[in-house]
């Protein structure tokens, strides 16, 4: 749930919650304030009898009223208690009973003692608590919604910087080398934050480049040294007789600066993918340029007794024709290096998309972890860059590229090409 959205949930409950309890106390403060202006009312009535009766020792003469009515009940002893007490009694006029509000007392008229009930309507009354209520209760409905409108369009309005800043977050992207764009705002948090969101962004990407350009300078540095190295071992083998024992140790050497050779070229072209320094495209005929790759490794493949099944449908790609064999060369080496004996491999291309299949390790890799840069099994002797560079070259097309582990074999999948 968003921030606002949030809040305004919040707001409406509780401001909800408020108006129920604070109408509650309105309803029974103005309750109590008009069955207390009833209260004066009979008052009244009641001392108008009490002077009357002062003054011509009788009672007064009851007249019928549709809101007021007093009865007279002469009684015996020491008198009643005087109280008001809430009652129900029938309006002849409207034929049907009324709640009203009933004054107990006694006067005495000679020798004889009365008591007096005055019982006067709360209908207008309470028809008037609930007029206020109402109109109270509409007043802060309309209020309540006014408010609420006007605060769900000024915070969002309000909070459009903070979105902006988060959509510039989201956004970046260190490959394109462009940092966050500062955003206005009149409000001092988002100014703070995008200055220092923008700042933070600056010096990413300056870390970045320093990065970069160290590794980019040093594979670039390493290429003479290899190149001196395989020199001096060529010279070295020319030189006089050797033994078995110092072939065996130059021939490991000659092994492992091909590795280094090997990797500093993936570093290299790393560098220029992410830079985007090869830009050149032509149009490839896929399913011709994957047949000739094939061939190519028929005499690798008879040796270790993998059988390869094609399935490939007519299809032309404009792409880079150096960064195709990257991609087609590491998918058929790597089918290779980590298969069976007697194992297969199944290659299938159609118009959206190709793969390479491949039996080995019955069981399924983790695919972020083979997609980490260096990362390789403990049998390979690769670089453990291969993967990675496909993984970038098709990041740079907008191709798809997916790892599966489908019917007991692993399978690199390319789409959206």
């Amino acid at each position: 749930m968003k921030l606002l959205d949030r809040y305004n949930s919040l707001s409406l409950l509780t401001t909800i919650l408020v108006i129920v309890v604070t109408g509650v106390i309105y309803y029974f403060s103005i309750s109590y304030i008009l069955t207390g202006q009833v209260d004066k009312d009979l008052e009244v009535e009641e001392n108008e009898i009490f002077e009357y009766v002062k003054l011509n020792h009788a009672l007064p003469q009851v007249f019928k009223s549709d809101d007021l009515i007093i009865h007279f009940t002469p009684i015996g002893g020491h008198g009643v208690t005087r109280r008001f007490s809430d009652c129900r009694f029938f309006d002849a006029h409207e034929r049907d009973e009324e709640s009203g509000r009933t004054l107990t007392s006694s006067v005495m008229v000679g020798q004889q003692l009365y008591r007096i009930e005055i019982t006067e309507s709360k209908v207008e009354t309470e028809d008037l608590i609930r007029m206020i209520f109402f109109i109270t209760l509409g007043i802060v409905f309309v209020l309540l919604t006014v408010l609420l409108l006007i605060n769900r369009l000024v915070m969002r309005r309000l909070w459009q910087p903070f979105y902006r800043i988060l959509k510039a977050i989201k956004l970046f992207n260190l490959a394109d080398r462009n940092g966050i764009d500062p955003v206005n705002s009149h409000i001092d948090e988002f100014r703070d934050l995008n200055l220092e969101v923008t700042a933070m962004s600056q010096r990413v990407l300056q870390d970045y480049r320093s990065l970069k350009a160290f590794v980019e300078n040093a594979a670039h540095e390493l290429m003479t040294p290899l190149a001196v190295i395989n020199s001096k071992l060529d010279t070295l083998m020319q030189v006089g007789e050797m033994n078995d024992k110092q072939g065996l140790l130059i021939s490991e050497v000659y092994h492992t600066v091909g590795k280094l050779k090997k990797l500093n070229r993936s570093m290299l072209m790393l560098s220029r993918i992410e830079n985007k320094l090869i830009a050149e495209r032509e149009e490839i005929d896929l399913c011709q340029f994957i047949q000739d790759m094939v061939n190519e490794f028929q005499e690798l493949l008879a040796d270790r007794g993998i059988v390869i099944s094609e399935g490939l449908k007519p299809c032309r790609i404009k792409i880079n024709r150096d960064l195709l064999m990257i991609i087609l060369n590491n998918l058929m080496g790597n089918a290779i290096q980590h298969n069976c004996k007697q194992g297969k491999i199944v290659i299938q291309l159609d118009q959206q998309g190709f793969s390479f299949c491949n039996t080995g390790a019955p069981v399924p890799l983790n695919e972020k972890q083979i997609l980490q840069r260096f990362y390789k099994s403990p049998e390979s002797e690769g670089s453990g860059l291969g993967l990675t560079l496909i993984k970038e070259i098709c990041d740079s097309y907008g191709f798809s590229f997916r790892y599966a582990f489908r019917n007991n074999m692993h399978c690199f999948d390319i789409s959206g090409i």
